[in-house]
């Protein structure tokens, strides 16, 4: 399936991102992708860890697991570079690999400026040797009513999609390099 394929489809499912209005509340969602020139699964073993998040995504220094291991239900506290930490519990993997591998989480606790996050991470096959790895979140901003130019839909969604872009190029170059 051609890269732009993989785009399209999952634009069209509604994944990509947008921006709400500025004086709506409304549901933010951001998507991006990362081509690998690496297997999926050599890719989905990167990211697949929910045991370790701050293996791949530089923004995180600590991922640890409260209770029940790596399955759904799961949940993990993982922290921050400059400190804070948020809990996220894990809602649904698929691991068969017939379309694809993913994960589904959403953020239990955050000090980030959203509420109601909850996001999927997939490795789409692209190819023999080649892979996409995509990740998709929808959220609101916590500030409900008047929001500032730091907590708006544009500078919560700065926010998120800045850390997939960090993440994703780390994973990318972790799964190129093995």
């Amino acid at each position: 399936m051609k890269f732009w394929k993989v785009g399209l489809a999952v634009m069209g499912l509604g994944l990509a991102s947008s921006t709400a209005f500025a004086d709506d509340w409304s549901t933010l969602n951001s998507w991006e992708n990362v081509e690998v020139n690496a297997p999926a699964i050599t890719a989905w073993a990167i990211v697949s860890r929910w045991d370790a998040l701050d293996s791949w995504c530089p923004a995180f220094v600590k991922t640890e697991i409260k209770s029940g291991g790596t399955e759904p239900g799961a949940v993990r506290a993982i922290t921050l570079k400059d400190g804070p930490t948020f809990t996220e519990q894990l809602l649904s993997v698929d691991k068969d690999g017939t379309d694809g591998y993913s994960y589904t989480y959403k953020i239990v606790e955050s000090p980030l400026p959203i509420v109601d996050y909850v996001s999927k991470v997939r490795v789409i096959p692209y190819g023999d040797d080649k892979s996409v790895i995509d990740w998709q979140g929808s959220y609101k901003r916590r500030a409900k009513d008047n929001p500032t130019k730091d907590n708006d839909d544009a500078a919560v969604m700065k926010i998120v999609t800045g850390l997939y872009k960090a993440c994703l190029a780390n994973a990318k170059h972790m799964a190129e390099s093995r």
